[in-house]
């Protein structure tokens, strides 16, 4: 009886706006949207175009990260370099993989700018929709988190959230014929997101799937069910999970 009373009462609330990692890959603007509401605003955005054409990237001004000159193995790699396109996804300048001594099939290594500070959200536009992935690594050079971005012909958003944050995050081409590769629009937050605990799918919105998300947790006696954290499957989680459903994030 309790529990579809709470089907009820939870279906008569409006909708408004946890996981340990989040990942991101899919179509350019519907994904990042989902990002962009996951993260509320805090991974900051670097577009290149304050950058020269043939500029090499090191520092990116928009944001609280770098380009370092190194590849994933650590040996010292020469910065990547903006080309200029018009067929960049925004603007017209993107960032290129290969030259300045870069050969095709160079993988891109991010930093934070300031050593000991941590990326805790990462998220990049593949400029030309290859085939990408997108690893990040620990202080121990552990990996972290990966996902791949899938070539999409209008291009790929792809990103992650950790909650822990990373070290450094390596971006390498893995299924491109030709190796030569373009990023754009890189978003990096060096503080941590405060994850939402109602956001049960973890898409950046707060709705109905969250709600049946959390049915079905509750169903299973899955822990992310477990909203007053004391190992009990009963109407005070259900009521917790309203009380935080109503309040949304903020």
């Amino acid at each position: 009886m309790q529990f579809v009373m709470f089907m009820f009462v939870v279906m008569c609330l409006s909708p408004l706006a946890v996981a340990d990692v989040v990942t991101y890959s899919g179509p350019l603007e519907a994904t990042r949207s989902q990002f962009n509401s996951y993260t509320r605003g805090a991974a900051s955005l670097e577009d290149f175009e304050t950058f020269a054409d043939g500029q090499e990237v090191g520092d990116m001004p928009g944001n609280g990260a770098r380009f370092a000159p190194e590849y994933p193995d650590g040996l010292a790699a020469p910065l990547p370099l903006i080309q200029a396109s018009a067929n960049a996804p925004s603007g017209d300048r993107w960032l290129a993989n290969f030259g300045n001594g870069r050969p095709a099939f160079s993988a891109w290594v991010i930093r934070p700018d300031n050593a000991g500070d941590l990326i805790y959200a990462f998220g990049q536009v593949n400029a030309q929709g290859d085939w990408v992935r997108i690893e990040g690594f620990d202080a121990d050079d552990q990996l972290v988190v990966s996902v791949d971005a899938q070539p999409i012909l209008a291009g790929c958003f792809a990103g992650f959230i950790v909650p822990d944050g990373v070290s450094k995050v390596v971006v390498t081409p893995v299924g491109n014929f030709d190796g030569f590769n373009g990023m754009d629009d890189v978003q990096v937050s060096t503080s941590p997101i405060e994850p939402c605990v109602v956001d049960l799918n973890c898409d950046g919105f707060i709705d109905f799937f969250d709600i049946s998300e959390f049915i079905a947790a509750y169903t299973a006696m899955d822990p992310r069910a477990d909203f007053t954290g004391d190992g009990v499957f009963n109407f005070f989680d259900v009521s917790a999970f309203i009380a935080q459903y109503s309040a949304g994030c903020p």
